[in-house]
């Protein structure tokens, strides 16, 4: 696939590293991925009320950190019946290595999830995908693509549509697969984020960040490096008028999301580019951030947080 972009380019190994969530219980919200996804917690601090679940028990295996969830309740904290609209995160999601383990989640989360944690099933012809959401009503998606050759790609846009997922298919293939946690080679395969103004984000993340715009959609847009479908996408489905994203450290909801780049030299050029753009970077890190000696923070234009980093 060819593609045409701006002047800057960012690198196509880019991914999504991580998902950072504010979450009202810690303890709730740790049983719920546990329960549910089978993560591991890798390592909990008492002091800073926060968890950094994986799929591994070692920071060195390739992509063992995939989520973290910090606590923010205090008396200031709102429930999140009392949010106001806002940007921020519809849904981040999980990409599954193969269709047996899609299939094997939902027998799964049949059984085991209660039915308010359900938000719905879709065939996105690149894509079969389930959605559910958190005690925090943080959105989830849990998917696992269709092989890149039968993707359809028109005028260098990718064809993605909205179906009922075929849940009787789904289910009768690989019945003998159990469902024992996420699989070696799960990754957070996408975000999906909430914006107020489409025009301005997508200067933002295709001009400025580099990345391809992929796809459109009635009230969203879908951004990717190389020819992936989607690593990035956004939306004003809740509206144009809402709020910047919520910043502050009492009400939950996304903290920020990771991208990983392949090096410091790849780090730099980034920087520099949002430099040229005027963009400020924050390179103050706190003490969960140690295992990234190389990274900083910048905010969209809705002030959602991205951290970039290499290892």
């Amino acid at each position: 696939m060819v593609f045409k972009n701006g002047s800057f380019i960012i690198n196509p190994s880019i991914k999504i590293d991580h998902v950072q969530l504010k979450v009202l219980n810690l303890r709730k919200s740790i049983n719920f991925y546990q329960s549910i996804f089978g993560f591991k917690v890798l390592e909990k601090r008492s002091n800073q009320k926060t968890a950094f679940l994986s799929l591994a028990t070692d920071y060195k295996e390739e992509s063992s950190l995939l989520l973290v969830l910090t606590e923010v309740k205090d008396k200031n904290t709102i429930s999140f019946r009392e949010i106001k609209k806002q940007a921020g995160l519809y849904h981040f999601a999980i990409l599954l290595p193969e269709i047996k383990y899609l299939s094997a989640f939902l027998r799964h989360i049949q059984n085991n999830l209660e039915s308010q944690y359900y938000d719905g099933m879709a065939d996105h012809g690149v894509s079969k995908s389930i959605y559910i959401h958190d005690p925090d009503f943080n959105g989830i998606e849990v998917y696992k693509d269709r092989s890149s050759t039968k993707w359809k790609w028109i005028n260098n846009k990718v064809h993605m549509i909205t179906e009922p997922l075929n849940v009787t298919y789904l289910l009768s293939k690989d019945i003998k697969e159990i469902w024992n946690g996420l699989p070696s080679g799960t990754k957070i395969g996408h975000v999906h984020l909430h914006v107020s103004n489409l025009i301005r984000s997508k200067k933002f993340y295709h001009d400025i960040l580099g990345l391809y715009h992929t796809a459109s959609y009635p009230g969203a847009l879908f951004f990717a490096a190389d020819s992936y479908h989607h690593h990035i996408a956004i939306n004003t489905w809740i509206g144009t008028n809402i709020l910047p994203a919520n910043n502050n450290h009492y009400m939950p909801g996304l903290d920020h999301y990771a991208i990983i780049l392949p090096n410091r030299e790849e780090i730099n050029r980034l920087k520099n580019r949002f430099m040229e753009s005027k963009i400020s970077t924050d390179e103050t890190l706190d003490e969960s951030d140690q295992q990234y000696p190389y990274s900083f923070y910048i905010y969209d234009p809705d002030g959602i947080k991205i951290q970039f980093l290499c290892k």
